[in-house]
């Protein structure tokens, strides 16, 4: 029987792959759109989505790509999406950063910042009004997370009593502006977020089982009408924008180096936990490979079908 901490391992290695295919194709000059990689913070979407129900509706941001795969997203028609193939999840017009699948209850993506919470607020209240017994989860990064919209869209969230929960991905940059140079020092999320009316988790974004059952206690406290805002501190491997992963000490980046960013990888992670649990070096290097190897082998495939939108 597969273990739960493979299942974790299998879905972070799939969004992993994922992107790292991706960020090849489009140094080859064969993706058109913007992109947002999220490599390095994967154990956010696999943790909370793996805590959810098939019938809850997540709804993601400009770098969604792990959201929607973690929700159980056709991989396949997020690839084709991507390329601007008619038979991607939005028939190509959409790209990178919108994904949109309604048999999974992954009911889009959008890039305009600060956009995504004030739309899952409308989403989850539509869901209580018509006496669907759901919970809504909408991801948002930290700089959104400013947006005077998303202080609204949690302060009536909590006014109509919606089952919700506001996954705030924590990389503790906007773009390349550090928490210290865009909020006072007595800035409190426990306290803001608290007093619009919902209820606040922290945790780390880095180790998918604490992620996952931040979520399931997230889940259920949404579930009884109380908005709750799970702040995740994640560690990303890329900038703000495309596809190079940042491979150098940059000024902005704070006590954030290449060798902290790999012994904090979600993978690296996993594996010790996994280690604990009886698992031995040999066992994960086998299993890394054979499931890197299967998407590999499946994104090669897609590849060969793709027919880029004229």
């Amino acid at each position: 029987m597969i273990s739960r901490l493979e299942t974790f391992l299998d879905e972070i290695l799939k969004i992993r792959v994922t992107e790292e295919f991706i960020a090849k194709e489009f140094f080859d000059q064969k993706i058109f759109s913007f992109l947002h990689l999220m490599q390095g913070q994967e154990a956010s979407p696999v943790g909370v989505c793996m805590a959810l129900q098939k019938k809850d509706i997540c709804l993601g941001n400009h770098r969604s790509h792990g959201h929607y795969l973690a929700k159980g997203g056709n991989l396949e028609k997020m690839v084709y999406e991507v390329f601007g193939d008619t038979r991607g999840c939005c028939k190509g017009y959409g790209g990178s950063m919108h994904m949109l699948d309604r048999s999974v209850n992954f009911n889009g993506s959008t890039p305009i910042l600060g956009s995504i919470p004030s739309l899952a607020v409308g989403q989850s209240y539509a869901s209580k009004f018509n006496g669907k017994n759901n919970v809504t989860v909408v991801f948002l990064g930290d700089g959104s997370a400013e947006e005077g919209i998303f202080m609204e869209s949690v302060n009536l969230a909590a006014n109509k009593k919606c089952q919700i929960i506001f996954v705030l991905e924590d990389n503790r940059y906007s773009v390349a502006s550090s928490h210290a140079d865009r909020k006072s020092k007595r800035y409190s999320f426990k306290k803001l977020y608290e007093g619009l009316g919902a209820n606040y988790i922290n945790s780390s974004g880095q180790d998918v089982w604490k992620v996952f059952k931040s979520a399931q206690k997230a889940r259920s406290i949404a579930s009884k009408s109380i908005p709750v805002v799970l702040h995740l501190n994640v560690l990303r491997r890329h900038g703000h924008s495309g596809p190079m992963k940042e491979s150098s000490n940059l000024d902005y980046r704070i006590g954030d180096s290449i060798d902290y960013r790999d012994k904090n990888d979600p993978i690296n992670i996993l594996y010790a936990r996994m280690k604990k649990n009886g698992y031995s070096s040999k066992q994960l290097e086998n299993l890394t490979k054979k499931l890197s190897n299967k998407y590999t082998r499946k994104l090669n495939s897609i590849k060969k079908t793709i027919n880029v939108r004229k």
